[in-house]
């Protein structure tokens, strides 16, 4: 039966849904128009999400990375969705930035390219010189996107709430597709605010500064906007074109390792990691690496880049406990959880592994498992760790594709025992440690105290202590039974007893000189002591025999 709280779930979500009547026409207007009942082909998927818009197409670009979930030929064709869209005219380009600027593009720019560096989804490209002669790249948020991305939300919304209105027999489908949807709301709310992905541009290009051979585009703030992104020109090579990068003479297999590392010091050292790693992303100029396009990051706290540490520490060294005790550190629990079957679930998961080659074990897809693990122990993960699962598959993928023989998880276990070991986690360990130690230390010496106070208020009635002692139906049976004859042998010999006094009187009637009532009572202190000890040697005869008791 459906709660109260989903019905003022839905009629809150009713209220503010304005559109999902109109927008859901449009769409089984395209699914008809496409023939989806008919089946699709991964091309015709691809022309149908390009259709349905923005918000259909952000989701087929993260559905491009799970193919622990689609098949390959899905994957690959939804790669496309990444910078095949149409492009926006030019005069559509120069009105948004007028509007963003409130003057014309000429009081910013010397020039606009006419022709877009790439097209997307959500914005266009172009190259551009400032008035002083620098070349930078401008990006352009097309017009209404982010109304329609919101439009689409809360269809979704008001499609799953009505869901878990109506049934309850598929309520951990309904929760996975609301946590996806409040994952896509998250996410195209800062890639359409071009402030947040600036804000990211200022902090990737600081942090980035201290490795070598790593960079990002300088951001310009004081000519960007939420709908205009002013940025350094980056001009260089997809890492995924290794041909193009061995011809210019780049050791491939290096510059996958130096990739590779620098998105590991995002995640475990900076807290602060690309989110949307595809090779399209991640440029080479002169050898540089170059991180482009912030528009999606995610951020770790210093105690989830620990937890997180020892998630890969875990992963490395087949210890199911450790896992355990990270991932509860990474959750919000959202009902019963059974720890023992989550323990044997997690072991059962890394010794799939265990038989493996590290250079084989793939971070990602075993990240993505524990997330789905989790999920069938009403955990759910914190969305930067959905965050940084996705990437590790996207990351993956791309260094499988420029040096196959790289090993992430080798990588990664190297840098975790580097951490481990350097003067700065050394010394966060031993202050923990003090901690821990006075910590204890003031508990051990409240101990007495607070024993003595206990048991004085056992002593006034000021605390009841209940037991609960749980003794099997067969044990409860053998103390019944054994009760019972000791019961009928204590009858026997008192009758015996009595019957003996009466025995020494003169009280009438008699039989043969003896009073009747003492003949009677021997008779039965007779009788019954037989009983008991036949009752007695069956119980014996059925013990030695294991029998059940009757």
């Amino acid at each position: 039966m459906a709660t109260f709280q989903d019905f003022v779930k839905l009629a809150k979500i009713s209220m503010q849904d304005k559109t999902s009547h109109k927008r859901m026409n449009e769409i089984l207007r395209i699914m008809h128009q496409y023939h989806v009942l008919a089946g699709l082909t991964p091309e015709r998927a691809v022309e149908v999400l390009q259709a349905l818009g923005p918000t259909y197409v952000k989701i087929g670009q993260l559905a491009s990375n799970r193919s622990d979930l689609l098949p390959k030929e899905y994957c690959d064709a939804f790669e496309k969705l990444r910078d095949d869209a149409d492009p926006m005219p030019f005069a559509t380009v120069v009105e948004q930035i007028d509007k963003a600027y409130g003057a014309s593009w000429h009081t910013v720019f010397a020039s606009i390219d006419p022709n877009p560096l790439g097209a997307a989804s959500i914005a266009q490209v172009h190259k551009a010189v400032l008035l002083d002669g620098t070349v930078v790249a401008v990006k352009v948020r097309r017009p209404g996107v982010a109304e329609s991305m919101a439009e689409d939300i809360m269809l979704m919304k008001h499609l799953i709430a009505t869901g878990e209105l109506v049934s309850n027999s598929h309520r951990d489908i309904l929760l996975s597709l609301e946590g996806f949807v409040e994952e896509i709301e998250r996410t195209t709310a800062n890639e359409v605010n071009f402030t947040i992905e600036l804000n990211n541009l200022v902090r990737f290009h600081k942090e980035m500064e201290t490795e070598e051979g790593v960079t990002s585009p300088v951001p310009y703030p004081a000519y960007s906007t939420d709908s205009v992104l002013v940025m350094e020109f980056v001009q260089g090579i997809e890492i995924s074109d290794t041909a193009k990068l061995r011809e210019q003479g780049v050791d491939v297999e290096a510059l996958a390792r130096r990739v590779c590392q620098s998105y590991v010091t995002q995640v475990l050292d900076n807290g602060f990691f690309h989110a949307d790693p595809h090779p399209g992303n991640i440029l080479v100029r002169k050898g540089e690496v170059v991180w482009i396009d912030l528009g999606m990051v995610g951020s770790l706290t210093a105690s989830e880049r620990m937890l997180v540490g020892k998630v890969f520490t875990a992963v490395a060294t087949n210890s199911a406990y450790l896992l355990m005790q990270a991932l509860t550190g990474l959750v919000h629990v959202v009902g019963p959880v059974d720890h023992g079957a989550l323990l044997d679930d997690l072991a059962r998961l890394l010794s799939e592994y265990s038989t493996a080659e590290m250079k084989d074990i793939n971070v990602g897809i075993v990240l993505t498992e524990v997330v789905e693990l989790l999920r069938s122990q009403n955990m759910v993960v914190t969305s930067s760790v959905t965050m940084l699962a996705r990437g590790f598959v996207t990351i993956e993928g791309v260094i499988a594709q420029v040096a196959p023989s790289i090993s992430v998880i080798e990588i990664v276990s190297k840098h975790v025992i580097a951490q481990q070991g350097s003067p700065k986690n050394i010394a966060q360990r031993m202050v923990d440690l003090a901690i821990a130690g006075t910590e204890s230390a003031e508990a051990l010496a409240k101990l007495p105290t607070q024993l003595s106070n206990t048991l004085e208020m056992i002593d006034r009635g000021q605390i009841k202590v209940n037991g609960d002692v749980d003794v099997s139906s067969r044990v409860l049976a053998t103390v019944y039974a054994s009760v019972g004859r000791l019961s009928l042998a204590l009858l026997s010999a008192g009758l015996f007893l009595g019957s003996s006094i009466l025995c020494t009187t003169s009280m009438q009637p008699q039989f043969l000189g003896v009073p009747l009532l003492g003949v009677l009572g021997y008779l039965g202190a007779f009788v019954l002591g037989v009983y008991t000890i036949v009752r007695i040697m069956a119980s014996r005869h059925r013990l030695l025999n294991n029998e059940e008791p009757r």
